[in-house]
């Protein structure tokens, strides 16, 4: 008891503490943008997610100011959940009302609204109805991945917010539970669904483009209305062909191509001096979220047995999150993807490793476990176990859905096989990519067949495709440096984010990020990157960070 009340009391000091930079940032808000704040009535809606991802706040105040100006908007905040009791609505009307916390950020930057999704009695029972027809078609997981209502694809969205909101590794679509989390789901596609119909709509910014989070996205993309995702690296605009931010990388090759052969050397050399950082074991390279490496010294005794079998690493994703980040993979889900390769082991002699990544979740290692129980030829290597030292025993393959590794080990000489065409590799050769679960098969079966070569220069443009050409300098100058000296990467999404921001604000920049909006939204790209600034990019201007 004792406990909770000294949490609570700690809790209000630091949001007092915490008072004078909010208050700085609404004020620094109201003083260089509010072109939308006193508009209302017939003017075209723009819709902004509410969230509390502070850094993400910035970009979206210039988003919405844009949107303002360019369009004549009127800027609407929405819950991106159902709110769910008297004390969550009362909360959020009084926190709207007020202008408390986030939700004065946003009033800062021009929000005149704060919608709640709120269901009549009328949009349940169309909702109930619609429930009723699709639950007889959702047969397996695939047929839940497939699923489109009126068209429009939602059934991943509806898919990785089930195993993140329930920690379930897969679906099982007679469960009661996945039942009652569908008929929420269509609930919600129902009110934007009905949303988009009667109001006039000019674009939609949300968080992320996966969960059902995206929902209200995808409704617009689908209606051709203007549908981003920004944060304070990233703005992109989605489209029927584009669904998912960060999937520029279908493009890399051409896009290395165009570069100047200068840029193009320097890059490469760059690129080889930034992995073999990673290879050092040095965290947080090019992957600012990172807390560990699982490239140290080695630490164990013996991994590998020492035989003449092919040796195979599995390095396994988190089953909760997000398998879908990039769109459709060769398997529903990562349970379904180890199940498969347990059913492989059982005619294959291979010896067969699995490892977890350092950073793994809670629930993650007894998944594992059971996969391990149910096919004794898996051997589970320790978490922290070096792929140094997983190399130096012998491995021959490794395999993954998606995962770094893949540019990692094709980097130091080890053949990689992904389980998805919606990799971020797939531009290029120095990995096997099979289209589908017959073709994969196939591989593993007949691995002394493989004709492969990894062009290592191939990994380096990757890399700095990916990692260095692909800025994260979007609002920030220097994003990278804005993270360390702010204490890492999740303090970003506290008033540290704020604080910082002002203290780095010139006129000069914010005239930069104005204009290059402006030219991004005007243009209907994909992504927005250096040529919205109207420069060119420099490795040499860059440097080696």
């Amino acid at each position: 008891m004792f406990s909770n009340i000294s949490q609570k009391v700690m809790w209000r000091l630091r949001r007092l503490a915490n008072l004078p930079v909010l208050l700085r940032f609404r004020a620094h808000n109201r003083n260089v943008f509010g072109a939308g704040s006193n508009r209302g009535g017939d003017a075209p809606i723009m819709l902004m997610e509410l969230n509390t991802m502070h850094s993400a706040h910035i970009a979206y105040a210039y988003l919405a100011d844009e949107m303002a100006k360019s369009r004549g908007a009127q800027i609407k905040a929405y819950a991106p959940r159902a709110l769910k009791g008297i004390k969550q609505k009362l909360s959020f009307r009084l926190k709207a009302l007020l202008g408390w916390a986030h939700f004065g950020t946003y009033k800062s930057f021009g929000a005149n609204e704060f919608l709640e999704i709120n269901l009549t009695g009328d949009q349940r029972e169309r909702a109930r109805l619609l429930y009723e027809e699709t639950l007889p078609r959702l047969q397996s997981t695939r047929d839940v991945e497939d699923m489109h209502i009126k068209g429009v694809w939602i059934g991943d969205l509806v898919y990785d917010t089930y195993l993140m909101s329930q920690l379930k590794p897969t679906i099982n679509p007679a469960g009661e539970d996945f039942k009652q989390f569908l008929l929420e789901s269509l609930e919600l596609y129902t009110f934007w669904d009905d949303y988009l119909n009667e109001h006039n709509v000019c674009g939609v910014n949300v968080s992320h483009c996966v969960y059902n989070l995206a929902i209200p996205l995808r409704l617009a993309v689908y209606r051709d209305i203007p549908a981003f995702q920004a944060n304070v690296t990233h703005v992109y605009r989605l489209s029927r062909d584009n669904l998912f931010a960060y999937n520029d990388f279908f493009h890399f090759r051409e896009r290395f191509a165009e570069l100047p052969e200068d840029v193009r050397e320097a890059g490469l050399a760059l690129a080889q001096r930034r992995i073999q950082r990673r290879f050092s074991g040095e965290v947080g390279v090019d992957m600012a979220y990172s807390t560990k490496s699982a490239y140290v010294a080695p630490k164990h005794s013996r991994l590998l047995r020492a035989s003449d079998k092919k040796k195979i690493l599995i390095a396994t994703h988190c089953f909760f999150d997000s398998p879908h980040s990039y769109g459709k993979n060769i398997f529903p889900d990562f349970y379904e993807w180890l199940e498969f390769l347990g059913k492989m082991t059982e005619c294959t002699d291979y010896d067969w490793y699995v490892k977890t990544h350092p950073d793994f979740l809670p629930g993650t290692k007894e998944i594992i476990d059971s996969f391990v129980a149910r096919y004794p030829k898996f051997t589970l290597l320790p978490a922290d176990a070096s792929h140094h030292q997983i190399i130096a025993e012998g491995i021959n393959f490794a395999l993954t859905s998606y995962g770094t590794i893949a540019f990692e080990y094709a980097a130091l000489g080890i053949p990689v096989i992904n389980a998805s065409m919606n990799n971020p590799h797939i531009a290029y050769d120095f990995n096997l990519h099979p289209p589908d679960p017959d073709t994969y098969r196939s591989m593993l079966l007949d691995l002394d067949k493989l004709d492969f070569h990894i062009d290592t220069r191939q990994v380096y443009e990757y890399y700095f495709m990916r990692h260095i050409y692909n800025t994260e300098d979007i609002f920030f100058e220097d994003y990278e440096k804005f993270i360390q000296d702010i204490g890492g990467y999740n303090a970003q999404f506290t008033y540290l984010a704020y604080k910082k921001w002002l203290a780095e604000w010139t006129p000069n920049r914010h005239e930069k990020i104005v204009s290059a909006l402006h030219s991004f939204v005007a243009s209907g790209k994909f992504r927005m990157d250096y040529t919205f600034y109207g420069q060119e990019f420099s490795v040499v201007s860059l440097g080696d960070k």
